[in-house]
């Protein structure tokens, strides 16, 4: 065992408290590294939460004994030499007062963080211990859901980069689900993504159910018109009965069932409502639901969600697309959400959770391959609070605490990212056994999850605003203990694109011409043919 660097002087719980000679090796301590506690029946193992002086001595050589707060966190047995068998979480065998508090050795943060019986992916060196990889146990982790939280700046997007990257370099043949608001991602991943972008996406309207068929025709409305909304439900059942495979067996078609339909049927269903309409009656409900759909069939940027050649697009194509069955070399599909347009994106996001979480409810009952899904800038989708959403909104969340709180059984994992984990369903994140917390620098934030952080580790959201760039606290299921971690750093091919541009570079020539201005406007008006 290494030199004692001070002595217990309170326990309380899982509290210590120890204090030792400022002219010692207390000086070698900080928040967040680790020690050990050598007790009669074993070792007990602690993680620094706060340094501190003793009677206003200021900690100088001059001044007083110097004063550590400590988390137990685990126990192990300890061997002859001193050294650490299995590191157990929880104590069991409390230390006794004036038992030695020593620093953790290398060989003891290798005991800890690096257990050889488990299947774990490495994302770094541990805090203090450059020699001595962390690692995260892989189950764990995706069977159990994890959150990556932190700051704009703080190396978020990276160290979610780094976790995939790791995770398919061990694992070339899983099948992860990206939702990339900003797209970022794409270039980090190069060929081993497949992207799923409103260009190239194909995303039928009959795949929607009712509801989120409601949300993009009458949009912030679809709560107070509830007589639009059944108006647009029987033209629909109308539609998906008269279709090839609707048709067949009528009385077993719902509203929701996800069989193809031609959109001229729906149409032509809210026509001849319409037509059956007696004078007193107000049409304007019809009109307005028959504007709506004339315009999503023609305007291009709704073309990959309703177009009449989506009708003969394969459901097996849609799904093994998505999940990627099979890989073929990109175990990755990137949903490139930056061009869906503002006003149906949370429907899109709640069509893309449901069709996974359905897909793997059905397989679950045969043999279920497991699927990870990925949702960045998760409060946007999920938000806290109910006041002024939306029914896209409220779709949205739903659809992923669906997947949060029942996925799990049918091999479903939840990957949650986010800047502002305040603005984050609570009951959504909550969820989340792993979490890995960068620098948090807003005061909400902070409270909020020093509340979420498990494993008794909550005194570790203290370092939260002071951790540097792509330094992470992870602590869970997914940690063999509470952890500081130094990520490893991605080479610049596999980072994600930078979320701020120079403002000194790019205005620093005359660049920028009408042909960029020409090119641009091309985009947006003709998004599918770029």
């Amino acid at each position: 065992m290494a030199e004692a660097i001070g002595h217990l002087t309170q326990i309380k719980g899982s509290r210590l408290t120890a204090y030792g000679d400022p002219d010692g090796g207390i000086r070698e301590a900080r928040p967040g590294r680790m020690v050990r506690i050598d007790t009669q029946e074993g070792t007990v193992v602690g993680v620094i939460s706060a340094v501190g002086a003793v009677d206003g001595a200021g900690g100088t050589p001059a001044g007083g004994p110097v004063a550590l707060s400590i988390a137990a966190v685990g126990e192990a047995e300890r061997g002859q030499d001193g050294t650490l068998g299995a590191v157990r979480r929880g104590v069991t065998r409390y230390p006794r007062l004036g038992d030695a508090v020593a620093m953790a050795t290398p060989a003891d943060l290798s005991a800890i963080f690096a257990p050889l019986d488990e299947v774990t992916v490495p994302i770094g060196t541990v805090y203090g211990a450059p020699e001595v990889r962390a690692r995260l146990n892989l189950d764990s982790m995706l069977g159990r859901h994890f959150a990556v939280l932190g700051t704009t700046g703080s190396g978020k997007s990276c160290a979610v980069a780094l976790l995939l990257h790791q995770i398919l370099a061990e694992f070339p043949h899983g099948h992860i689900v990206v939702l990339d608001p900003h797209a970022e991602y794409q270039g980090a991943f190069g060929d081993l993504c497949h992207v799923v972008d409103p260009a190239g996406m194909s995303l039928p309207y009959w795949l929607m159910t009712g509801d989120e068929l409601a949300s993009i025709f009458l949009g912030d409305r679809v709560q107070d018109s509830p007589a639009d909304v059944m108006i647009l439900l029987d033209a629909l059942m109308s539609a998906k009965r008269k279709s090839p495979i609707g048709s067949r067996n009528p009385d077993e078609v719902a509203v929701d069932t996800p069989i193809p339909y031609r959109l001229s049927d729906l149409r032509k269903a809210l026509d001849d409502q319409v037509g059956n309409l007696n004078r007193s009656e107000d049409v304007r409900p019809y009109l307005r639901l028959i504007n709506r759909l004339d315009t999503l069939m023609g305007d291009p940027r709704f073309a990959f969600m309703f177009s009449g050649t989506l009708m003969r697009i394969s459901m097996v194509d849609v799904i093994s697309t998505l999940l990627r069955m099979p890989t073929e070399g990109a175990p990755l599909t990137l949903v490139d959400l930056s061009g869906v347009p503002s006003e149906v994106v949370e429907v899109v996001v709640s069509l893309f959770c449901r069709i996974v979480f359905d897909f793997q409810l059905y397989a679950s009952m045969d043999r279920s391959v497991p699927v990870l899904f990925v949702c960045e800038e998760a409060h946007r989708y999920a938000p806290a609070g109910t006041t002024g959403l939306s029914g896209a909104f409220r779709a949205t969340r739903r659809a992923l605490g669906r997947i949060a709180k029942e996925g799990r059984k049918y091999g479903l994992g939840l990957g949650l990212i986010s800047q502002r984990p305040s603005e984050l369903d609570p009951e959504i994140l909550s969820q989340c056994n792993t979490v890995m917390a960068l620098r948090l620098s807003n005061e909400r934030d902070l409270a909020y999850v020093r509340g979420t952080l498990p494993d008794d580790a909550g005194d570790l959201a203290g370092v939260l605003p002071a951790l540097g760039t792509a330094e992470v606290i992870v602590v869970g299921a997914g940690a063999p203990m509470p952890m500081r971690v130094n990520l490893e750093m991605l080479a610049p091919e596999k980072q994600p694109r930078k979320g701020a541009v120079s403002f000194s570079a790019s205005w620093d020539s005359e660049e920028w011409d009408r042909a960029y201005v020409e090119e641009v406007i091309s985009r947006w008006r003709y998004p599918r043919q770029q």
